[in-house]
């Protein structure tokens, strides 16, 4: 999907006072990265690594797992449609409503697409090669449990269930950036592959750095597929900095988790709308039929300058 997604502030040609359109942590880039960014902005003129090792080991260290463990993506998107290209011809389960890339890459590269929910799939047995599953969901910000995540896999050895984690760091019970399902790789490393970003909660959406991490013969399979160069040699500068510098990047989650909780209740209050609780920093919003999302997107921007995410085009 080139078009369709959040943070398209460029189609209206007026100022955005603030934007609520994608789920990236608000306000201005580090600013210590923004040093090392234009201090190395000369290492563009050499090529950067291919398959970015240097960043594959600092990610390896920070995730507890062998560096060969590690595939180093052009952001998460990129890992996606890898491993649709891996299955291509064969079928996926995607967890909807979800991420639009799930579905679009698996069409590209030829799979049966499933399009189920969450939980009542779990129960029946999901009945194909992969299953694509967002942990916080993007778009309803809910966090299906550890535990049962953990129950869902071992009672599927024969599906591979890809695990985007792109939002772990905003959702209660995740315990520090990297936290969370590393347990998996390493007690189940057949079939799991988790998807981990660095876009949203260190504010870089325009770099692109992401990973998959999972069982080493998985990732080298993956590996194979990717082109070199995929990630330019700022996006591994900026991974480089983040890695070295994590304590720069820790969220105020309690902070964000409370404010958001707390802005649902005044939405609730003023609109008597239905407002969707979340296990993380965003939520959804169901408008009344006569006055749908496109229509409160188009008047809060022409007329506040707040743009937020339009979600009809979501399944479900």
């Amino acid at each position: 999907m080139l078009d369709g997604h959040g943070d398209d502030a460029w189609k209206y040609g007026v100022p955005v006072r603030a934007n609520f359109s994608s789920n990236v942590f608000y306000g201005e880039l580090d600013e210590g990265l923004r040093e090392q960014l234009c201090l190395r902005l000369g290492s563009v003129t050499h090529y950067p690594e291919a398959d970015g090792r240097t960043v594959r080991g600092l990610a390896a260290y920070a995730f507890g797992v062998d560096p060969e463990q590690v595939l180093v993506t052009n952001g998460a998107t990129e890992a996606i449609y890898l491993v649709a290209q891996l299955f291509a011809g064969r079928s996926a389960t995607i967890l909807a409503p979800a991420f639009a890339e799930y579905e679009d890459a698996c069409r590209m590269h030829g799979l049966q697409v499933r399009i189920a929910s969450w939980p009542g799939t779990a129960e029946e047995g999901f009945g194909t090669d992969i299953v694509f599953l967002c942990n916080p969901n993007n778009p309803t910000g809910c966090a299906l449990p550890l535990d049962e995540l953990h129950r869902m896999v071992e009672e599927n050895p024969g599906v591979l269930f890809v695990v985007d984690e792109s939002y772990i760091e905003f959702t209660a019970g995740a315990v520090s950036l990297l936290a969370g399902a590393v347990s998996l790789v390493q007690g189940l490393p057949v079939n799991v592959l988790l998807l981990r970003s660095l876009t949203k909660s260190c504010r870089i959406p325009g770099l692109r750095v992401g990973f998959v991490v999972g069982q080493v013969g998985r990732v080298r399979q993956l590996r194979r597929l990717k082109m070199p160069w995929s990630v330019n040699q700022l996006a591994l500068e900026a991974a480089g900095y983040i890695f070295r510098h994590a304590d720069r990047f820790v969220l105020p989650k309690s902070r964000l988790l409370e404010e958001a909780a707390l802005w649902r209740e005044q939405l609730r209050a003023a609109t008597e709308w239905e407002v969707y609780d979340s296990d993380t920093h965003y939520f959804l919003i169901r408008t009344p039929e006569e006055f749908t999302a496109a229509q409160l997107k188009q008047r809060l921007v022409e007329g506040w300058g707040l743009l937020i995410r339009d979600a009809s085009n979501f399944r479900g």
